[in-house]
Protein backbone atom coordinates (compact mmCIF):
# COMPACT_ATOMS: atom_id res chain seq x y z
CA UNK A 1 0.00 0.00 0.00
CA UNK A 2 0.96 3.45 -1.20
CA UNK A 3 0.34 7.23 0.88
CA UNK A 4 -1.69 8.78 -1.56
CA UNK A 5 -1.88 6.85 -4.18
CA UNK A 6 -5.39 6.68 -6.48
CA UNK A 7 -8.69 5.23 -5.59
CA UNK A 8 -10.04 2.60 -5.25
CA UNK A 9 -8.53 1.54 -2.35
CA UNK A 10 -5.73 -1.28 -2.83
CA UNK A 11 -2.60 -3.08 -2.46
CA UNK A 12 0.10 -3.98 -3.89
CA UNK A 13 1.50 -7.60 -5.10
CA UNK A 14 5.30 -7.49 -6.31
CA UNK A 15 5.91 -10.97 -7.41
CA UNK A 16 9.55 -12.72 -7.54
CA UNK A 17 10.22 -11.95 -11.27
CA UNK A 18 9.59 -8.19 -11.05
CA UNK A 19 5.60 -8.32 -12.61
CA UNK A 20 3.03 -6.51 -10.00
CA UNK A 21 -0.64 -6.31 -9.25
CA UNK A 22 -2.98 -5.28 -7.55
CA UNK A 23 -5.60 -6.43 -5.66
CA UNK A 24 -8.65 -4.23 -4.74
CA UNK A 25 -9.42 -4.84 -1.22
CA UNK A 26 -13.52 -4.76 -1.89
CA UNK A 27 -13.66 -7.14 -4.41
CA UNK A 28 -10.27 -8.98 -4.92
CA UNK A 29 -9.97 -7.95 -8.22
CA UNK A 30 -6.45 -8.34 -9.84
CA UNK A 31 -5.50 -5.79 -12.35
CA UNK A 32 -2.23 -6.58 -13.85
CA UNK A 33 -0.98 -9.39 -16.01
CA UNK A 34 -0.95 -11.69 -13.00
CA UNK A 35 -3.26 -14.90 -12.14
CA UNK A 36 -5.04 -15.53 -8.68
CA UNK A 37 -2.85 -19.04 -8.72
CA UNK A 38 0.15 -17.30 -8.58
CA UNK A 39 -0.73 -15.03 -5.84
CA UNK A 40 -2.66 -17.06 -3.61
CA UNK A 41 -0.97 -17.12 -0.54
CA UNK A 42 -0.72 -13.13 -0.76
CA UNK A 43 -4.95 -13.37 -1.56
CA UNK A 44 -5.26 -15.31 1.67
CA UNK A 45 -3.06 -12.84 3.65
CA UNK A 46 -5.40 -9.89 2.04
CA UNK A 47 -8.66 -11.41 2.80
CA UNK A 48 -7.75 -12.17 6.23
CA UNK A 49 -6.89 -8.73 6.96
CA UNK A 50 -9.57 -7.07 4.86
CA UNK A 51 -10.90 -5.19 7.36
CA UNK A 52 -7.49 -3.65 8.57
CA UNK A 53 -6.32 -2.88 5.64
CA UNK A 54 -8.99 -1.34 4.89
CA UNK A 55 -8.92 1.08 7.83
CA UNK A 56 -5.60 1.49 7.19
CA UNK A 57 -6.23 2.78 3.30
CA UNK A 58 -9.25 5.19 4.75
CA UNK A 59 -6.47 6.71 7.46
CA UNK A 60 -3.33 7.32 5.17
CA UNK A 61 -5.77 8.31 2.23
CA UNK A 62 -8.49 10.91 4.10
Amino acid sequence: MYFDDHPPPHVHVKLRDGRDCIVDLNSFEIQGRVAAREIREALDWIRARQSVLLEQWHRNHA
